[in-house]
């Protein structure tokens, strides 16, 4: 159920299999992007991991400031173009995305991508490739034993996440996005038998979120985001 890309991007999507942001995160690496040009150069095997000049809490900030309406939902660094930036992923209450590049260094943004729907862009994916993607199959398996009033529920139980992850503050998911990062590091080095662990503990500590109130999963959130500070 967790690969160590999604653990990359929270527990949460671990868990439930989308925060609202599954096409975004699909082709987060397929964008393409205009020839930007940045203050940090780096080669794309380099360890860039401590050359940015600025926090992630500030490129979410400053992704906030310049996309109207919208929220920072998840960022990394990457190397664009042979410059190191942060692509921030944005999301609005219309259940549009867009991407923006901030520079790792002066915290300029370089490129803002035009917004689209997670529908369209999902439409789009299934008309150009018919084969169903690891997420769609994913989620049927996770639905295949439910009632359709069950899945209904579930549904709206996911939304609710998600708008409560959408919710916090910048601080805390950067917290909880530094976290799993690190996660990350981890699993790469993990035996089979120690990632079937760690899966284990992760549904275990996430148990039950779900189904609680949209207010009570903020509240959650925002416990666990002390709790990796």
């Amino acid at each position: 159920m967790v690969s160590k890309s999604i653990i990359v991007i929270m527990a949460i999507v671990a868990l439930v299999g989308t925060i609202g942001l599954s096409p975004a995160f699909a082709d987060w690496d397929k964008t393409k992007y205009p020839s930007i040009e940045g203050t940090i150069p780096v080669d794309s095997n380099e360890n860039y991991s401590n050359l940015a000049q600025i926090t992630l809490v500030d490129a979410m900030t400053i992704a906030e400031g310049e996309v109207v309406d919208s929220k920072s939902m998840y960022a990394k660094l990457s190397p664009i173009n042979g410059y190191l930036v942060y692509k921030v992923v944005m999301s609005n209450d219309n259940h549009e995305y867009n991407k923006v590049l901030v520079d790792a260094g002066t915290g300029d943004v370089l490129y803002v991508t035009e917004s689209k729907s997670f529908d369209s862009n999902k439409k789009k994916k299934h008309s150009e490739n018919t084969k169903e993607n690891k997420h769609d199959k994913r989620m049927k398996d996770y639905y295949k034993d439910m009632t359709p009033e069950q899945i209904a529920e579930k549904k709206k139980q996911f939304k609710e996440m998600g708008e409560a992850w959408k919710s916090l503050s910048i601080p805390d998911k950067a917290a909880m996005i530094v976290h799993f990062m690190q996660m990350k590091l981890q699993w790469d080095t993990m035996s089979e038998e120690q990632k079937e662990d760690q899966k284990a503990e992760m549904k275990e500590k996430w148990k039950g979120y779900l189904t609680l109130s949209p207010e009570e999963k903020k509240q959650k959130l925002e416990e666990f985001a002390q709790t990796v500070k």
